[in-house]
């Protein structure tokens, strides 16, 4: 299985890194408290595929180097899982320990700071600290894998409880159980929040948006479930009407002015169908707010 190293981070003058691993055409990243939270993907799902990430590696080995004076994120196969394999967007389920790294502690398991039964997340929804969200990918259930973790994968330099801020962690994790992620199901829907002053988007325009979007739940405020997809401060331009987005962007911004906002439930027809796209599942209904910031 060859492996290659990319730069992850930069912080306090000490570079981390994460592993990728391409020997079986997969990739597999080596990421705890339900309270911290990453920031979301800035990748545009609207017109691109996002990867899943589905590797892993053999049991008991260590992938990472080790150097004097900087931790590394790594991860240790334990126990190989005889379940299915979590990947981003799964539902899952997990046991882990976690204590402060110390090494001149057997295992650099240095005093414990931490523990949680049955934490359930979304895998890659930002819900947890890149310790878990990264650490659990390619896991399959039944297996436990433990975590050399640095403060930017967890923590960072803010405390918490036991933890003192900027310190770097070995996480021990048993995946219990995974479930693909589903959505409540609605009807297509466009909600003006603002009315624009501005020029009015029509098909053929060339116009500029900037959006975020969640996973369609009912139980939640505005239907907002789990966010998959903000975009940055350039927003997405594209012609309206043209295909070059899913149908439901094509029809819910039309008759919008510049400077106005919307929410645009769009259901899976009008978007991903039965294709899965990163945190969306197949079959999925989206909720994203939109605002018109230009059209040429």
């Amino acid at each position: 299985m060859a492996g290659e190293w990319r730069s992850a981070s930069q912080s306090a003058g000490c570079v981390y890194w994460e592993a990728n691993w391409f020997g079986d055409g997969s990739e597999g990243t080596g990421a705890m408290v339900s309270t911290c939270y990453r920031q979301f993907k800035a990748t545009s799902g609207l017109t691109l595929a996002l990867m899943t990430l589905t590797g892993g590696c053999g049991g008991g080995t260590d992938l990472g180097p080790s150097m004097r004076d900087t931790l590394f994120f790594t991860f240790t196969e334990l126990k190989a899982g005889m379940g299915p394999v979590a990947v981003d967007g799964d539902v899952v389920t997990i046991d882990y320990v976690a204590w402060l790294h110390d090494e001149d502690e057997a295992d650099d398991k240095g005093q414990q700071v931490d523990s949680g039964v049955g934490l359930e997340f979304v895998l890659g929804g930002s819900q947890v600290i890149e310790a878990f969200d990264t650490g659990v990918v390619g896991m399959k259930v039944g297996g436990e894998r433990r975590l050399v973790v640095p403060p930017n994968y967890a923590l960072g330099g803010t405390g918490s409880g036991a933890i003192p801020g900027g310190s770097p962690l070995v996480i021990d994790v048993k995946l219990l159980n995974l479930q693909p992620l589903v959505t409540d199901s609605a009807s297509f829907s466009i909600t003006d929040l603002r009315v624009g002053t501005g020029a009015e988007a029509v098909d053929g325009a060339t116009v500029s948006v900037a959006y975020a979007g969640w996973l369609y739940d009912a139980s939640q405020p505005d239907g907002k479930g789990v966010a998959f997809e903000i975009s940055d401060s350039n927003g997405l331009s594209f012609t309206l009407g043209t295909g070059e987005v899913i149908a439901g962007f094509d029809q819910g911004i039309v008759g919008m002015k510049v400077g106005g906002e919307r929410r645009l439930i769009i259901p899976p027809e009008l978007a991903y169908g039965e294709t899965s796209q990163g945190l969306i599942p197949v079959n999925a209904t989206l909720v994203f707010d939109v605002t018109l910031v230009s059209v040429e």
